[in-house]
C-alpha cells in the first residue's frame, strides 16, 4: 500500500505478466487546486511505499483511466509518437492519450468528446467514463453526462461514431471481453437500465435489465471467460447483480452487500465464476456466484476476518484495509493471486 500526496479517485494498474506492478493514479481535487497523474512502478514482492516514477498535471479530476490492454503496438506507430503497451488514456471532457517511458509522462494527444465544437475544452460534457477494446486496441468507446456513447478511432484520433444511449446519463460502458461478441458493447445509466448495442447498428439497442423504480446504475464489467455474464452496481443500492444476457429482464443473481453500498466491480481473470467489489465503508468482497459465498477468506495481518453483524454478511469474506472507502478494483489477468484496489487517500494491492 502507498499514500498518495493529494485525494484520489482514478486507478488502473497495467496488465503485464511481469514482476513489477505499473500503477497510475489520478488526483481529485477542488476547482482552485491543480490535478495531477501519477506513475509508481514498482515489485509485486516487495514492502514499503514505492517512489514516484512520473507526474504529469491534468487540468480536470480523471473519471476513468486504463492502460493499453497489451503490449503489442499499434499499426500507427512511429517514431515520434509510439503506441506500444507503454500507453494509457485519461478522461474528463476529453480522452486524453499520454506515453510512460520510463522515466516521465507524455502527451500524445486528446480525443475531444463532441463533434463540431467550437470551444471545446470549456464547453463539453464530462466524459463519465471509457473502455478500451480488448481485441480491436484502436477502439474505444465512451459514455458521458449528455445521454450518449461515442466510439473512437485512436490511430486516427477521431470520432467514428456518436449515439444517444439512455433517456438520462450514461455512467458507465463496457466492451465484449471475447472476440465473438467484440462488436458489443454494454452501457449503464441514470436511468436505471443496463443496455447492450451492437455496432454494426447503432441505430437500436436491448434492454437487458432494469433496476426497482428506475434507480441508478453506476458501473458495469462483462465477464472475460463467460461472454453471457455482465455484473452491475447502482447507487445507493447494497446489491450487486449479476446479469445473464440470454434471460433478459429478471437479474440471474443478487449479491447482497450487507449494509454498505458498492462502489466498484470487477470479475476474476481465470475464473467465470468469481468477482470482487470495493464498497463505501472500505471493504472489499470476493464472491462466487454459483452459490452468492466467497472462495476463500482475503487475509489481513495473517488472520482470516472474523464474522461481524455490522459488516458483511457471513456469506461473504471480506477484506478492510484502512477502513477508506474503495472506489476503484481491478483484478489484473497477469497476476491473478492479487487485487488491485484505489482508495480516497492510497493505492493497495492485496495478496489473496
Amino acid at each position: 500500500q502507498y499514500s498518495t500526496p493529494w485525494p484520489s479517485y482514478a486507478m488502473a494498474v497495467a496488465n503485464r505478466d511481469q514482476d513489477r506492478c505499473l500503477a497510475v493514479v489520478g488526483s481529485h481535487r477542488d476547482q482552485d487546486q491543480p490535478n495531477a497523474l501519477q506513475v509508481r512502478e514498482f515489485p509485486f514482492y516487495s514492502e514499503g511505499p514505492p517512489p514516484v516514477t512520473a507526474q504529469i498535471d491534468h487540468t480536470f479530476p480523471a473519471s476513468k483511466l486504463l492502460w493499453k490492454p497489451t503490449n503489442n503496438a499499434l499499426s500507427s506507430t512511429t517514431a515520434d509518437r509510439v503506441m506500444d503497451g507503454q500507453l494509457f488514456v485519461s478522461s474528463s471532457v476529453t480522452l486524453d492519450i499520454w506515453r510512460y517511458d520510463g522515466a516521465g509522462i507524455k502527451s500524445l494527444g486528446k480525443l475531444p468528446y463532441a463533434r463540431n465544437t467550437k470551444d471545446r475544452e470549456l464547453s463539453q460534457p464530462p466524459l463519465t467514463s471509457f473502455d478500451w477494446s480488448p481485441i480491436n486496441e484502436s477502439k474505444i468507446v465512451g459514455s458521458s453526462m449528455d445521454t450518449t456513447c461515442s466510439i473512437f478511432d485512436l490511430e486516427k484520433q477521431k470520432i467514428e461514431s456518436q449515439l444517444i444511449a439512455h433517456d438520462k446519463a450514461v455512467y458507465d460502458v463496457c466492451y465484449g471481453q471475447r472476440e465473438s461478441i467484440v462488436h458489443l458493447f454494454s452501457s449503464v445509466g441514470a436511468d436505471g437500465s443496463v443496455r447492450i448495442f451492437d455496432q454494426r447498428n447503432l441505430e437500436h439497442s436491448t434492454i437487458i435489465f432494469e433496476t426497482p423504480c428506475s434507480r441508478a446504475l453506476l458501473r458495469l464489467h462483462w465477464n472475460s471467460i463467460d461472454k453471457n455474464l455482465i455484473a452491475c452496481v447502482g447507487m445507493d443500492i447494497p446489491t450487486i447483480f449479476v446479469i445473464d444476457i440470454r434471460r433478459p429482464t429478471v437479474a440471474w443473481r443478487e449479491l447482497s452487500t450487507g449494509n454498505s453500498c458498492p462502489n466498484c466491480v470487477a470479475w476474476a481473470p481465470h475464473s467465470k465464476y468469481h468477482l470482487v467489489c470495493g464498497t463505501q465503508n472500505g471493504q472489499t468482497l470476493i464472491w462466487d456466484v454459483r452459490d452468492g459465498t466467497a472462495p476463500a477468506a482475503v487475509k489481513k495481518s495473517g488472520t482470516e476476518k472474523t464474522e461481524d453483524a455490522n459488516k458483511a454478511p457471513p456469506s461473504v469474506m471480506s477484506y478492510d484495509g484502512d477502513g477508506s472507502e474503495v472506489f476503484q478494483v481491478q483484478w489484473p489477468a497477469c497476476k491473478p493471486g492479487y487485487v488491485a484496489l484505489g482508495r480516497k487517500n492510497s493505492v493497495e494491492l492485496v495478496k489473496l
